[in-house]
């Protein structure tokens, strides 16, 4: 396998970024000792004065601490097989550029706030069923609301004048009755077109 072979000078907190087998060498001002908070996704090896060799092992993030003499310093090590960086970018352009899209035990972590329940229909769309992917953004809980009003309306519209969403906590609730099955199914549709699974009955 080819591993590719950078020197860096970082500044402080600039995490370093490798795929797994890449390597990257770090140099380190009067460093005395060396450690990495979990050699499984990073190996680090000290190969000359101020000079360390971080290999990436396999994905995920840890923490590389250096001993010198003005003291603890520390850079975080991020491992991606470029997997993570790709759906990162599509997320961001696709989805909601605030979103953070991070790499966590070898599981890729997708965080924030949405500002739409369409945002969330296009992230799981984009994720699919990827085991490897965890989904932890949430709806901005001030838009739940004007969601709400939103399916009322619709539901009034056609013609189901008893049914209405409500907000319980931070959940959309379908509430209110129905003459049969096929209204029930009818007001499920109307509440699901708006809010999907945020929605619950």
């Amino acid at each position: 396998m080819i591993t590719a072979l950078l020197t860096l000078c970082l500044a402080a907190g600039e995490p370093i970024r490798l795929a797994p087998g890449a390597q990257e060498v770090v140099r380190v001002h009067n460093l005395t000792k060396v450690g990495v908070g979990d050699p499984n996704i990073a190996d680090v090896t000290p190969t000359s004065r101020g000079e360390l060799l971080v290999t990436g092992r396999s994905r995920g993030r840890t923490t590389l601490t250096m001993w010198t003499s003005k003291g603890l310093e520390t850079r975080v090590v991020v491992v991606d097989d470029g997997k993570t960086s790709e759906l990162g970018r599509l997320v961001k352009s696709l989805v909601n550029p605030s979103l953070r899209v991070e790499e966590f035990s070898n599981q890729t972590v997708i965080d924030g706030l949405l500002d739409s329940p369409a945002e969330l229909k296009r992230l799981r769309a984009l994720v699919g069923d990827d085991a490897n992917v965890k989904i932890l953004a949430r709806l901005d809980p001030r838009v739940l609301p004007a969601v709400a009003q939103n399916i009322t309306a619709a539901l009034h519209r056609e013609g189901l004048k008893d049914a209405h969403a409500s907000i319980l906590g931070q959940t959309l609730v379908l509430e209110g009755s129905v003459a049969d099955e096929r209204e029930l199914q009818k007001a499920q549709l109307i509440a699901d077109s708006y809010a999907g699974d945020l929605l619950r009955r």
